[in-house]
């Protein structure tokens, strides 16, 4: 009795701490899937901000050189976050409890996806004001 008793338990533990791992690893897979949507529109960020970066620095007559450096801002900005999220983002867990790693990863979600919101401002915003930029 005592065996089958002490092979429940060892079985439940078993099951519980692979449920646990499955929840924080399903959890990061969430921050990562976010990361990578946001990467997705990185190429138009980088794009748009070499192109206003070139509108300052030029000083074409046909912009508003402080809207332009406005957008760059709002580019820049953007851009900074994203740089700051990855060189701080650690996916490391080891010596961590199970609360921590999910409240860990749930608020890295919530950064990242903040972030999302502030580069497709950024993008839309920044493409929107080039493509209206008269032709010389």
């Amino acid at each position: 009795m005592k065996k089958h008793l002490f092979a429940a338990i060892g079985t439940a533990l078993l099951l519980g701490c692979t449920d646990t791992k499955k929840q924080e690893k399903d959890l990061l897979n969430q921050v990562i899937a976010v990361h990578d949507k946001v990467m997705a529109s990185d190429e138009q960020l980088m794009k748009n901000k070499m192109l206003l970066d070139s509108l300052v620095k030029h000083s074409a007559p046909n912009i508003n050189k402080d809207t332009a450096q406005a957008y760059l801002k709002l580019v820049d900005d953007a851009d900074n976050a994203m740089s700051d999220w990855m060189h701080k983002f650690d996916a490391e867990t080891k010596g961590k409890s199970h609360q921590e790693i999910m409240d860990y990863f749930e608020a890295q979600k919530k950064l990242i996806s903040k972030i999302d919101t502030q580069i497709n401002v950024a993008v839309t915003g920044s493409t929107k004001y080039i493509t209206q930029i008269p032709a010389k």
